[in-house]
């Protein structure tokens, strides 16, 4: 059975070619970047740094709970570990295995 497409203002058929391309692989984005658009706005309240296979987010200051849950739920995709100690409080994000 054949189908034929044809221009609904002209009537004129229009030719559609179907062609398999070979995929290309699309750029991966740094989980250090990831982590900084999951933040969005609260960026301005945390530091965000890699080093050593680790991404750390680091409070700049006391986040009160709401806040908090906010950023722990935003980082959640990353399966972040919170590291509580005192004002050295982060979450730290293994960027390796």
């Amino acid at each position: 059975m054949e189908k034929r497409l044809l221009c609904p203002h002209c009537g004129k058929p229009i030719e559609v070619v179907i062609a398999k391309t070979k995929s290309t692989p699309e750029a991966k984005i740094p989980l250090i970047d990831q982590i900084k658009g999951a933040l969005g706005e609260r960026m301005e309240n945390v530091d965000v740094a890699e080093k050593n296979g680790t991404v750390t987010v680091t409070p700049k200051g006391f986040l009160g709970r709401d806040l908090w849950q906010r950023i722990n739920d935003a980082l959640k995709e990353f399966e972040p570990e919170w590291v509580s100690a005192g004002k050295e409080s982060k979450w730290v994000v293994k960027t390796t295995g």
